[in-house]
């Protein structure tokens, strides 16, 4: 996988923050503490309202999954976003996908884990649907070293058309994780479809 990403501003995509919410003290509580973030976005309304209702479950799921790859004797590392922002290319940014903002103690650890030349150019993913949300589950995989490192993400299915329209014309999905300061790393994943919604066949996980 590839390292680079870059710091999103706007907390919702296509929606507004009503006035009685700060922002900035949002994104600073959703550095600090994520669980706390989502409890607070409550109060907003549109797409992460509605995965705020799922999100224990997403979490949850995240570690059953890593809970199975430890018991295979892999090593795992969590990830836990206080923010998932769908990207779309416009505006002189080309970049697609999905921008995860994860805390900065997690962040030192998946870096200190490509220093030590952990090659994730495998993948996982786990998806499911609820009230027209994506839900999934990423395991981003070393199979050599036996590493996974795992985050959780969620888009609405009808809102990301252009991003799921830019994964498939480039002929890869991105995930972008960043910090507050604008550190950031990014993964590709190649077969841009297996982050696509569910098929109504059952389809809830691929690679």
């Amino acid at each position: 996988m590839s390292e680079d990403a870059e710091e999103r501003d706007e907390l919702v995509d296509d929606e507004t923050i009503p006035d009685d919410v700060d922002e900035a003290e949002l994104e600073e509580m959703a550095e600090e503490d994520p669980a706390a973030a989502f409890e607070q976005a409550g109060e907003i309304p549109g797409t992460h309202l509605r995965a705020a209702e799922f999100w224990d479950d997403i979490i949850a799921d995240m570690e059953a999954t890593a809970g199975e790859y430890e018991a295979d004797g892999w090593d795992t590392l969590q990830l836990h976003p206080g923010d998932v922002t769908v990207l779309v290319p416009g505006d002189g940014d080309e970049r697609f996908g999905l921008d995860v903002l994860a805390p900065n103690d997690e962040f030192e650890q998946l870096e200190a884990l490509l220093e030590d030349e952990a090659s994730f150019d495998a993948y996982e993913v786990f998806r499911a649907m609820a009230d027209r949300l994506v839900l999934f589950v990423v395991a981003m995989e070393d199979r050599d070293r036996e590493i996974a490192v795992l985050y959780p993400a969620y888009y609405d299915a009808q809102n990301a058309q252009a991003m799921l329209k830019a994964a498939r014309s480039a002929g890869e999905m991105r995930t972008y994780v960043r910090t507050l300061t604008d550190e950031q790393i990014e993964f590709t994943h190649e077969e841009p479809e297996n982050f696509g919604p569910p098929s109504d066949e059952g389809d809830e996980d691929a690679d």
